[in-house]
C-alpha cells in the first residue's frame, strides 16, 4: 500500500511517502511550504516523481489534524482533502499528539504529550502503550496552564512534546523528553498511523475518514477569533 503522510502542525513540517508501513522517503518543509498549499502540493508531486509514482498510485493520504498551528493545520488538511478528492484515494486524519507519542523509547509505556497552546498554556493529553504496542489516548486533550501544570507532574510521570521547549523544564520532577527525536511529529509516522487506522478502525461514520467532514482539532479558538468574538459581543451589548 502506497501512503502519503503530511505533517504541518508546527514550524517544522514534513511530507513522507510510505509503502506497506515502511518509509521510502521523508522531506522537511520550509516555512513557505508549510504555510502555502500550492508549495506543499508541488513538494508532494516531486516526491512521487522521484520514486517513479503517480498520484493515482497512492492509495491513502494521511494528515496530522492537530492540535497545533492554526494556519499549518488548515494548509495540511486542505492539501490532503484536495488530493483525496482529485485521485479517489482514501483520506485519513490522525491525532498529532499520538504521532508524537510514537517517538517514545521502548522503556516508556505511559506518557503525557504536550503541545504549545500559546499564551502560557499547553495542550496536554495522556497516552498509554497497548498490549499490541499501539499508543492509545487515555484522557481527553485539555488546555492547561504550563506554570502550574508542569510542576505538578511527579517523578513517576513522563512528558514529551514540543510544549516542553517553550518552558523551563530543568527543575521538574518528571522525566522530560526534550530532544528533537522525541518532540517532533513526523510525516512518516502520520502515514504509518493512518494506514494502521484504515486497516483496523475504519468506520464510514467517522469524520477522520471523510474529507468532506474532517476538520482541524483546534480545541479552542485562535487569539484572532477570540478577539473578533469579543468585539462582536461589545457591538451587540445594549447601551447602559
Amino acid at each position: 500500500m502506497l501512503v502519503i503522510g503530511i505533517e504541518t502542525s508546527g514550524l517544522n513540517g514534513s511530507v513522507a511517502l510510505n509503502r506497506d508501513g515502511q518509509c521510502l522517503e521523508s522531506r522537511r518543509l520550509d516555512q513557505a511550504g508549510r504555510r502555502h498549499a500550492q508549495s506543499l502540493t508541488l513538494e508532494l508531486r516531486q516526491l512521487l516523481r522521484d520514486h517513479q509514482a503517480t498520484p493515482q498510485d497512492v492509495q491513502v493520504i494521511a494528515v496530522s489534524r492537530g492540535p497545533g498551528s492554526f494556519t499549518g493545520l488548515r494548509v495540511g488538511l486542505v492539501c490532503a482533502k484536495t488530493f483525496a478528492y482529485a485521485t479517489g484515494c482514501q483520506f485519513v486524519a490522525v491525532d498529532t499528539l499520538a504521532v508524537i507519542a510514537e517517538n517514545c523509547p521502548p522503556d516508556i509505556n505511559d506518557t503525557w504529550v504536550v503541545e504549545d497552546a500559546q499564551r502560557g498554556d499547553l495542550f496536554a493529553g495522556r497516552y498509554q502503550r497497548s498490549s499490541e504496542n499501539h499508543w492509545e489516548q487515555v484522557s481527553p486533550v485539555v488546555v492547561v496552564a504550563s506554570d502550574s501544570w508542569l510542576p505538578q507532574r511527579t517523578k513517576l510521570e513522563t512528558v514529551c512534546g514540543r510544549g516542553l521547549l517553550r518552558h523551563d523544564h530543568s527543575e521538574l520532577s518528571c522525566r522530560c523528553l526534550v530532544e528533537e527525536s522525541f518532540t517532533r511529529p513526523r510525516a512518516e509516522v502520520a502515514a504509518f498511523l493512518g494506514e494502521r487506522r484504515l486497516l483496523t478502525t475504519h468506520r464510514s461514520d467517522d469524520p477522520d475518514f471523510d474529507f468532506w467532514k474532517s476538520i482541524p482539532f483546534y480545541i479552542r479558538p485562535s487569539a484572532a477569533e477570540e478577539q473578533r468574538d469579543r468585539a462582536s459581543q461589545c457591538r451587540e451589548a445594549p447601551n447602559g
